[in-house]
């Protein structure tokens, strides 16, 4: 009878004891749901953009700039389509090699790489292209023997070199370009150079024969609005999605209603003192630039805003007055590739980006105090380039700023928001050929 008794007791006792000091194991973190074009790993093709995504595209051919974007509706925009051609373009002689070969021409690259992304409901063509200046990275660039010697073509019926911008609209049409106006409204610099007359000739020929080809419209970017750039496919299935214009030409949003301001001089006043170095303003202060929403994710890009001068003359800071109506934002494209003259202090402390893109092609970029002063407005921000020499990611550690602060320092890069709104990818893919595979995946980041 003791021994039954003195079992139970036992194995009371362990059963009392496993109860109250259980071995405890950790509770297993579930795995990140992903769904439609998120889902990829690396080494595989990015998937093709899908309705109610936003997707925003750095376009890598490493002679400038060219971002492509898809609405949640399938609207298409590409910004700026980069033409400044290795082999051609002899007064860069420290840029990054073409992308991916120098075969391949700057227009090529962008065509190719539209036409595998584009949404079927853009029917092949481009709903709208800006011109966030007129220099050659951005929208073409133009040597004065071209006409018989550079190698992508002449179009004899328009009578403009095919480079940038020309090849990419003689093979998708364009419905709508915006640009920040006749340059003879709001002279820049570049106006009193020849090349500079030459590029933007080009520019305005092309306009022309695409209007008479394809019925191509030509506005000036709307400073204030946001009923300019609007989703054209299938507007009212997708809310919360909106560009609002911010600057373009000088002049800046107020941040009421669609009402804009500019703090310089008159045109007139402008081109009075233009022979004088210091009141001129170069074509970079004039750059569109935008502010795209999407539910909680926030986008700004500027094109080659920058605020050198200021010091002399606070109207050549064109990043003091968009700071006043701009807010943080989970994505920047870099001001002027990541340069020195741009990205200052004050405008980052106003953005805050936690992700930052750099659309570099020459040696130089990103500015080691550039990226410093971004690091300083986020610590946690991620750094992306599109290329980068390594001579400068050796200057930027030299400054305070390890190389392992960089996610990515070469590739196309490429952002893609749910349709939640809130979550968000960046994917880098291999600018060494075609295929588009993945060689890195970030996220799912959440917008705030």
């Amino acid at each position: 009878m003791k021994k039954k008794v003195w079992l139970i007791l036992v194995l009371a006792g362990m059963v009392f004891a496993c109860k109250e000091d259980p071995d405890p194991q950790p509770t297993p973190t579930p795995p990140v749901k992903e769904s439609g074009p998120a889902v990829v790993e690396v080494g595989e093709v990015l998937p093709d953009w899908e309705e109610g995504w936003l997707d925003i595209h750095s376009i890598n051919g490493g002679r400038g700039e060219s971002f492509y974007y898809i609405f949640p509706d399938g609207t298409t925009m590409l910004v700026d389509a980069a033409g400044a051609p290795q082999n051609e373009y002899t007064a860069d002689k420290d840029g990054f090699p073409s992308k991916p070969n120098v075969n391949v021409s700057c227009g090529r690259v962008i065509i190719n790489y539209i036409k595998h992304f584009a949404p079927s409901v853009s029917g092949g063509k481009l709903d709208y292209f800006m011109a966030s200046h007129y220099h050659g990275d951005h929208i073409g660039a133009w040597r004065n023997d071209w006409r018989t010697t550079y190698k992508w073509g002449y179009n004899d019926e328009g009578g403009f070199v095919i480079n940038g911008l020309p090849e990419v609209g003689m093979d998708i049409p364009i419905v709508k370009i915006i640009d920040r106006g006749d340059w003879t409204d709001r002279v820049s610099a570049d106006y009193f150079e020849s090349g500079g007359k030459l590029r933007y000739q080009n520019y305005t020929k092309f306009v022309e024969w695409s209007a008479q080809k394809y019925g191509t419209v030509r506005e000036a970017m709307q400073v204030g609005h946001d009923d300019q750039i609007v989703m054209t496919h299938d507007p009212g299935k997708y809310n919360g999605f909106s560009i609002r214009n911010i600057a373009a030409s000088g002049r800046v949003w107020t941040g009421t209603g669609t009402q804009d301001a500019s703090l310089m001089p008159s045109p007139e006043e402008m081109l009075k003192h233009a022979s004088s170095s210091e009141w001129n303003v170069g074509e970079n202060v004039y750059s569109c630039a935008f502010h795209l929403k999407y539910g909680s994710f926030d986008y700004f890009a500027g094109g080659d805003h920058q605020y050198n001068g200021r010091s002399t003359y606070a109207w050549k800071d064109i990043e003091a007055p968009m700071a006043k109506v701009m807010n943080k934002v989970e994505v920047m494209k870099a001001g002027h590739h990541g340069t020195g003259n741009t990205n200052s202090k004050e405008f980052l402390a106003v953005l805050k980006p936690d992700v930052f893109i750099a659309a570099t092609w020459q040696d130089v970029q990103p500015n080691p105090e550039t990226i410093k002063r971004v690091v300083t407005s986020n610590d946690k921000v991620m750094l992306f380039t599109t290329n980068m020499a390594p001579e400068n990611l050796q200057l930027i550690q030299d400054s305070g700023t390890p190389a392992s602060r960089f996610s990515a320092t070469q590739g196309h890069i490429v952002v893609r928001v749910e349709p939640s709104k809130v979550r968000y990818w960046i994917f880098v893919l291999d600018d060494s050929n075609e295929q588009y595979k993945v060689k890195a995946k970030f996220g799912p980041l959440r917008a705030q």
